[in-house]
């Protein structure tokens, strides 16, 4: 039977990932899906395009009839934005890696796919723009955690120590462009968010 196929209006590239000579495992994030996990073949003529983590665009996907697009192939890719900013800092790429590993460890709910595309999209351009990266993850993060039904501001945000509560607060009521900390103060803050959603969450947090 002939495949089925799917167009995807909108999907982030988060991981690329080499399955032996003939295929890529390609994992997407896209806002009415979710996680997509699809197979790219190398070097075939129906597989001319070529694409780039964290590109974003519109996948065409081939697929079983009856099972899930999810699983499918990616027969084409159209680029509608590139970040190659990302990769011109060491610390950018780790963040936005780090990201793609937080999204890609915990299962999406419908209801939120939507919003979490919109966070990781703004996120990532954020970080291809060479905005501070340890604020970035922080407030991405956050979000991520309040989004998910967890009460981050009276149970984490509210019971720390005066020094840290105010950068917290400085951190996430400034708009990136405009925080003037220290690394190692955002370091800080992104550390006991880390260690909250850590020990009182179900969220799993990517390995360092």
């Amino acid at each position: 039977m002939p495949a089925e196929k799917l167009i995807v209006a909108d999907a982030i590239v988060l991981k690329l990932s080499p399955t032996g000579e003939k295929f890529t495992q390609v994992r997407l994030l896209s806002p009415e899906i979710g996680l997509l996990s699809l197979l790219k073949r190398n070097r075939a003529k129906t597989s001319s395009f070529s694409i780039d983590l964290f590109d974003q665009g519109e996948a065409h996907i081939d697929h079983k009839p009856g099972e899930s697009s999810n699983n499918g192939f990616l027969t084409d890719f159209i680029v509608s934005k590139k970040r190659s900013g990302i990769g011109k800092s060491y610390r950018s790429l780790q963040a936005a890696s780090w990201l793609s590993s937080l999204l890609l460890a915990n299962p999406l709910h419908e209801g939120n796919q939507e919003d979490t595309f919109h966070l990781a999209q703004k996120a990532y351009d954020s970080l291809s723009e060479g905005l501070p990266p340890q604020s970035i993850m922080l407030k991405t993060l956050y979000l991520f955690a309040r989004d998910e039904g967890y009460p981050v501001v009276e149970d984490w945000a509210r019971k720390l120590p005066e020094s840290l509560s105010r950068n917290a607060a400085t951190l996430l009521n400034t708009p990136l462009s405009e925080i003037r900390l220290k690394n190692d103060e955002q370091q800080a803050t992104l550390n006991s968010l880390a260690h909250y959603i850590e020990h009182n969450t179900h969220i799993h947090l990517p390995r360092k």
